[in-house]
């Protein structure tokens, strides 16, 4: 049988997904990421990654698709929430990985439609984790609200790992690598942390 392609990206998302789950940054509710690793080429997680494999990925569990969302390579089902992972992947010249996730704390932003305001250093440069318009889950409009976010903020999405909430949903960020958009997805999680306790200290 020949070896799979893109083998160290694959075994870097199983990493990243292990950590997603065992760190809280995202539930059995959902869950997917992306990266970008070619030209027309694009590892994605499954369907289902966090509710039938609470994470715990292999390699070739990862699907290879194009930019027309076709499978190249891989069994599994794309996740619903493929689109929006394209239109950030093709569009920005910088951007080559992201994540959707439901991190514990953030939820709780989330849940109440409210931005997730910088907090420490560690996002003071990548601006506050605004809300986009509610938009019905899975949908395309969904996707093409994310992008209209990512689009007007262009400049310091081509910088810097930015992310937004999904309103009553969950959250997304994005990265210049997979390292830096899993980075982010920590570092608002942070925030949103000290955000709920600040008052109670």
């Amino acid at each position: 049988m020949a070896p799979i392609s893109y083998q160290k990206t694959r075994e870097d998302m199983c990493k990243v997904a292990h950590y997603m789950w065992d760190r809280k940054l995202t539930n059995a509710a959902g869950g997917n990421f992306a990266v970008k690793v070619d030209e027309d080429r694009i590892l994605i997680s499954p369907s289902l990654m966090s509710e039938r494999h609470f994470c715990e990925l292999e390699p070739d569990d990862f699907l290879l698709i194009n930019t027309n969302m076709d499978i190249l390579e891989g069994k599994g089902k794309l996740s619903r929430e493929g689109y929006m992972h394209v239109l950030l992947l093709t569009k920005f010249q910088h951007i080559t990985a992201t994540i959707h996730a439901h991190p514990q704390y953030c939820m709780v932003y989330v849940a109440q439609n409210k931005p997730i305001p910088n907090i420490t250093e560690a996002t003071m440069k990548r601006g506050p984790v605004e809300c986009i318009p509610y938009t019905k889950a899975y949908t395309r409009e969904l996707h093409e609200e994310i992008y209209k976010y990512w689009d007007a903020r262009r400049e310091l999405a081509e910088t810097y790992p930015i992310g937004a909430i999904m309103p009553y949903h969950g959250v997304v960020v994005s990265g210049s690598d997979l390292f830096m958009a899993y980075s982010m997805l920590e570092r608002i999680e942070q925030d949103a942390m000290c955000g709920i306790f600040k008052n109670n200290i």
